[in-house]
């Protein structure tokens, strides 16, 4: 289902940074950082906060409200297709991020602060009867830990 895609993360930073377009000249200014990825990291927040804002709706292929939008009705529409059974889908920590924001009733900030934490390949379980939803399960990655906690990765 397409409304479990990702949102476009990279004309997200590129609002911010529209320099950033050129990657050559992204990966220079991150090079001048001690520590690169978390420079990026600092980046990626600022922009994140920047497009949740509403501010500039505009700029925006997607605003984070439509975005919600489209992974929440998304939702809908695959608990009405299982009709009492379960289903897998495969997402990316943003669509996550918005359907446990939603189970849960959180602030757009506490989503923001939730999809920074999602591991790549967690499991995360939403469970449903009738109109309730429930967050189950949310980032479980102990199948990786199990494994080799070197495969934990975030990014």
């Amino acid at each position: 289902m397409d409304g479990f895609n990702e949102f476009d993360h990279t004309q997200v930073v590129e609002r911010l940074r529209p320099e950033w377009q050129d990657r050559e000249r992204m990966a220079r200014d991150l090079a001048a950082f001690p520590k690169p990825a978390r420079a990026f990291q600092q980046v990626f927040e600022e922009a994140m906060q920047r497009w949740v804002s509403g501010g500039h709706d505009h700029e925006y292929t997607e605003s984070w409200q439509a975005f919600r939008q489209r992974v929440i009705t998304s939702l809908e529409q695959l608990i009405e297709y299982a009709d009492g059974g379960e289903t897998l889908v495969s997402t990316s920590g943003g669509p996550i991020a918005v359907i446990a924001q939603h189970l849960l009733e959180l602030s757009d900030r506490k989503a923001l602060d939730m999809n920074s934490v999602i591991a790549n390949t967690s499991v995360t379980r939403v469970l449903h009867s009738g109109a309730r939803r429930s967050l189950a399960v949310f980032n479980n990655y102990s199948h990786l830990e199990a494994e080799d906690p070197s495969l934990v990765t975030f990014r």
